[in-house]
């Protein structure tokens, strides 16, 4: 898996690896590190917390 390197400027360089898909996406000098490499991935992620959490109070 591939690091993200915080710089002195406080951007990151390098890739991150994608919380969903594990696909990696390059940084480019943001401030913020991209975590999902796009707003699906992001929303099925969310869904996906929001059913175990409902099947955590349920069992």
């Amino acid at each position: 898996m591939a690091q993200a390197r915080l710089e002195k400027d406080g951007t990151y360089r390098g890739d991150l690896a994608c919380r969903w898909c594990e696909a990696l996406i390059d940084q480019g000098g943001r401030r913020k590190p991209r975590r999902y490499c796009n707003g699906w991935h992001r929303t099925k992620s969310y869904v996906a917390n929001c059913f175990v959490a409902v099947l955590g109070i349920f069992s």
